[in-house]
């Protein structure tokens, strides 16, 4: 049993085909309707009766199809005792490819000419997926005598007398199974995401409402902006002065303040911005335009609007870094490369106002560059998004800037408990999210010690490797030379002795010893080299430090 107190509008025909579920024309099974505006989400999980248009308004106008046409040759009207529910919205970029394979696969009863005047004036439109249900009552007609006189898509009931109500249904039979459902829709998706269209999916899972949630926001403020941008002119003629008159609606010298206050040593920048005349009406425009035709970043028309954007870079750097944590100076940094980056990118096809599109970019740049999870490792921004979800529902209870003063078991207990991580995800998060330590705090602890490599067992190799280098060296060496070698350097058991005393062991002079020393080395040193257990460059600057001392002892 449900309550019924909305009704969707649309087109007779369509209606049919949602209704008919692929039974009369078995290939095709419509499941999705289309809309000019995003559907809000309040509507989501609602059944409605469905309305259809009635009389000379309509919604499609156009040729016929082969399928419209059989429907009215044999007179099929839809029933009046289905519902619909919004399973899912997408969002989509309108282009003759899309539009032509909806019409021809999916959307049947109309054409491609069609479906584009409905979407005249717009380069995105709305994609609804709708689950259809019988059921065992049928929707007297004067309930919808009042909401159709509107034109929106979802409408109210009324009862006889002109109130809002309800009605009561049951036996609610799904007219498709849940597979067939999710296999067409997903075949859509794809379809659009090959032809690069689409934009956007907003589901009815607590996620997906609250994106479309941020997403009709998002919308009442660009249409606000807009509506306050087309009365500008109203501000600017009371303007003593509307070469000076600033359009900002916020307190930037406050903003400056607090900045300072956190970093004095950006001082310099916000005297410079400080100084930087206001953007004025219309200069964004005159700026972008000759961007557009003479794209030149030395330029006077890319600096200038640089400047005027700049003021917005401070402004995001400070709400990222209250936001998060994270230094202001790298912030801004990073802002001002998003800002950069929307001047070089923007183009006359962007819709919308400049400061909105340079906002959104500097927001993107910061969020990937300065994500504040990135404690320990780079995070895809694709799995980002996820942990930006899953800190939002553990923000209501706990307050994430503390992280770094709670263990990570508390943090784990956390994730699990008060967000829809499993166990396994729950650690990795944590693992994200706990902030690594610092090397030197972990060296203090002396219980860390067993963490640390012991160097003995490396010294042992290097010495032995040393030595077999040494012994390989020395066999090449006559035994005379060898003898005085291991005498004067003390390798292995012999005693490290002078010259004098070496000699004295030989019946020679000091002076021979030291000539059959360096004959010796100098060998040692050739065969070192052309084993290579020695470098070029190590083999001749020995060679040289040694002629350079000769040198200076004849001198």
């Amino acid at each position: 049993m449900a309550q019924v107190s909305y009704a969707l509008r649309e087109d007779q025909n369509t209606i049919f085909l949602l209704q008919d579920a692929g039974k009369r024309y078995n290939k095709y099974c419509q499941i999705a309707v289309f809309g000019r505006n995003i559907i809000r989400p309040e509507f989501f999980r609602q059944y409605m009766y469905f309305a259809p248009y009635t009389g000379n308004s309509g919604k499609y106008y156009g040729s016929v199809t082969d399928v419209r046409l059989s429907i009215e040759d044999n007179d099929y009207v839809p029933g009046s005792n289905y519902v619909a529910v919004i399973d899912s919205e997408v969002e989509f970029k309108v282009t003759p490819s899309v539009i032509r394979q909806l019409s021809k696969e999916y959307m049947p009863a109309w054409g491609v000419k069609s479906y584009l005047d409905y979407f005249n004036d717009r380069k995105s439109g709305i994609l609804l997926f709708v689950r259809v249900f019988e059921v065992n009552q049928a929707l007297p007609q004067f309930y919808l005598e009042k909401g159709i006189r509107g034109s929106s898509q979802v409408l109210k009931l009324y009862d006889e007398y002109g109130s809002e109500t309800s009605f009561t249904v049951d036996e609610i039979r799904p007219v498709i199974s849940d597979n067939k459902f999710s296999y067409l829709k997903d075949e859509i998706l794809h379809m659009m995401k090959v032809e690069g269209a689409f934009i956007a999916l907003y589901d009815n899972t607590e996620r997906g409402l609250n994106d479309l949630q941020e997403r009709v926001i998002a919308d009442r403020q660009i249409q606000g902006t807009h509506r306050r941008w087309e009365n500008r002119h109203l501000q600017w003629l009371e303007s003593d002065d509307d070469s000076d008159f600033d359009m900002a609606q916020l307190d930037y010298e406050a903003i400056y303040q607090e900045v300072l206050d956190i970093c004095p040593g950006m001082q310099g920048i916000i005297d410079y911005v400080r100084n930087i005349q206001a953007a004025r009406l219309g200069e964004y425009d005159y700026y972008l335009k000759d961007i557009h035709k003479y794209y030149d970043p030395k330029g006077a028309a890319f600096a200038r609007i640089f400047d005027m954007s700049i003021r917005s870079a401070v402004k995001s750097a400070l709400y990222h870094s209250n936001q998060y944590r994270i230094n202001v100076e790298d912030a801004f940094q990073e802002a001002c490369i998003g800002v950069i980056t929307a001047i070089r990118k923007h183009s006359d096809t962007v819709e919308g106002l400049f400061p909105s599109y340079v906002s959104m970019w500097m927001r993107q740049v910061l969020n990937r560059n300065l994500a504040p999870y990135d404690y320990n490792f780079r995070i895809p921004v694709h799995h980002g998004t996820r942990i930006s979800q899953v800190l939002k529902q553990v923000s209501k209870v706990f307050d994430m800037s503390e992280v770094e003063n709670i263990s990570f078991g508390e943090l784990y207990y956390l994730l699990l408990n008060y967000s829809d991580c499993d166990v396994d995800e729950a650690k990795r998060t944590a693992g994200i999210l706990y902030p690594a330590e610092s090397m030197e705090e972990i060296l203090k602890n002396p219980e860390n010690e067993s963490l640390f490599v012991d160097n003995s067992q490396l010294n042992e190799i290097n010495e032995s490797l040393l030595n077999e280098m040494v012994h390989d060296a020395l066999s090449i060496l006559t035994q005379r030379e060898r003898e005085i070698i291991l005498n004067r350097f003390g390798f292995g058991s012999y005693k490290e002795s002078t010259l004098e005393d070496i000699g004295n062991m030989f019946g020679i002079t000091r002076e021979r010893i030291r000539q059959i020393e360096a004959k010796a080395m100098r060998k040692m040193l050739d065969y070192l080299y052309r084993k290579n257990y020695i470098s070029k460059n190590k083999y001749y600057s020995i060679i040289n430090s040694k002629i350079k001392k000769k040198l200076k002892m004849k001198s």
